[in-house]
């Protein structure tokens, strides 16, 4: 019983990164390289529209997909939170403990056009299975 935890929650766990993944990127707007990352040479990177060199706010929000939470609960999981996370209305919030962000202008073929990094420094997600916890922060 204890392993079918273990792999249920290895499951989900997977899940949810895959999720966290598709979150942030962009299916709608294709690149013109297949890496990753920007333009690698320094002549071709423009110059951001709009830079944030030090990024505050207040929270990143995450609605949980009713199908996620469907599969949570079909695999006998408990969602939670770590840190100061909160789970409300079926959506993650983490709150945003730092960063930077450049915003290019989306009419060039420069992608991605908002580059940068948002920090949740202090929070996650965790599932539960009887005595087993899993913590993803």
């Amino acid at each position: 019983m204890r392993s079918l935890a273990k792999t249920s929650i290895s499951l989900a766990a997977a899940g949810l990164l895959a999720f966290s993944l598709a979150a942030c990127s962009s299916s709608s707007e294709s690149t013109e390289s297949t890496s990753s990352s920007p333009t690698s040479s320094a002549e071709s990177t423009p110059t951001p529209v709009a830079s944030i060199p030090s990024l505050t706010g207040v929270d990143t929000a995450v609605l949980l997909d009713s199908g996620f939470a469907a599969a949570l609960t079909s695999l006998g999981l408990t969602p939670g939170t770590v840190g100061t996370a909160t789970l409300t209305d079926g959506s993650l919030h983490f709150p945003i403990t730092g960063g930077n962000v450049d915003y290019y202008d989306p009419a060039q073929k420069y992608r991605p056009y908002v580059q940068g990094t948002i920090k949740h420094e202090g929070s996650g997600f965790s599932l539960t299975a009887g005595d087993t916890v899993v913590d993803l922060t």
